[in-house]
């Protein structure tokens, strides 16, 4: 516990966040006949936020976020299904329809009526797709870095890089990968996040702790996109649309023909960040969630 509490000091003060820092309160839940965990940070009776992470993350990326923001809001970061502590899907189900069961089942576990959502990569298209559907028990809406059109094409990188680091012989390794594919990264903080992303094996080398055994196809990625695309329009709530300024997958152009579909849409532009934005600048990321939230959750 001590050893989170450095750690976890340590890297608010690499990312310039000058904040009292505490940890999380740690859930575990069966959700749709399967076990998920998730952190919680600040008060019930606060505005309620859902976090989302990306492909291959975990609950943990969240957390300068949810700690900085837990002061003024209730802030729950799931470890979505075949992630972090969560159980896999032995059945191999993890499409947006699935995911958005699990959003459901979780919202209605903690008993929030009305709650917002922010979703980043793969959590942000589940968040969009619960959305088309249940706009109306969301206060709010944020997307990061992720949209109904992305430049599909670029996130061969970001798989192969996955697919090709399956298992390291150190964390260090995986902390020297991991720099290598994106140097905009402070060591410090890239090691805090792989600490919760990968897992020791009994032979001393590391894993991923994701659900690695069948590899999303860009076909799949497509069909989930157009289908988006198709009922992006049916999102009521203010939705925020935040890009990384160095994001190769979703472009200026992406990001803005997403806004214009949106009946309540608005753009925020972190620079110094490029897909992974919570990573490379948590401060430019907490900027545009600051300056949006208050308009929509404590008026």
């Amino acid at each position: 516990m001590t050893l989170d509490l450095d750690h976890l000091t340590r890297v608010a003060d690499l990312a310039g966040l000058d904040l009292e820092v505490t940890l999380p309160r740690h859930h575990h839940v069966v959700l749709n006949e399967r076990r998920f965990h998730y952190l919680e940070w600040g008060e019930p009776g606060n505005p309620p936020l859902l976090f989302l992470h990306g492909g291959n993350q975990s609950a943990r990326t969240w957390d300068l976020i949810c700690l900085t923001l837990s002061t003024q809001y209730h802030c729950i970061a799931l470890d979505q299904r075949g992630h972090g502590e969560s159980e896999w899907s032995y059945e191999g189900h993890y499409a947006p329809q699935d995911h958005t069961k699990d959003i459901e089942a979780l919202v209605d576990h903690l008993g929030w009526k009305k709650f917002s959502i922010i979703g980043m990569s793969m959590g942000g298209m589940n968040a969009l797709w619960y959305a088309t559907t249940e706009s109306a028990r969301l206060n709010a809406l944020v997307s990061v870095d992720v949209g109904p059109f992305l430049q599909v094409e670029k996130s061969e990188r970001l798989i192969s890089f996955v697919e090709g680091n399956k298992k390291h012989k150190s964390l260090e390794d995986f902390v020297t990968a991991a720099l290598k594919f994106n140097p905009r990264r402070k060591p410090e903080l890239l090691r805090h996040s792989l600490t919760h992303t990968t897992r020791e094996l009994a032979d001393g080398s590391w894993e991923w702790k994701a659900d690695r055994r069948k590899s999303l196809s860009l076909k799949q990625m497509s069909d989930w996109l157009s289908s988006l695309q198709a009922n992006i329009a049916e999102i009521q709530c203010p939705v925020l649309v935040i890009r990384g300024a160095e994001s190769a997958l979703f472009s200026n152009e992406d990001a803005h023909r997403f806004v214009d579909l949106l009946p309540r849409g608005s753009f925020a532009l972190v620079k110094k960040a490029g897909h992974t934005i919570q990573g490379d600048n948590p401060k430019g990321l907490l900027d545009a969630l600051n300056n949006f939230f208050p308009q929509h959750l404590l008026n």
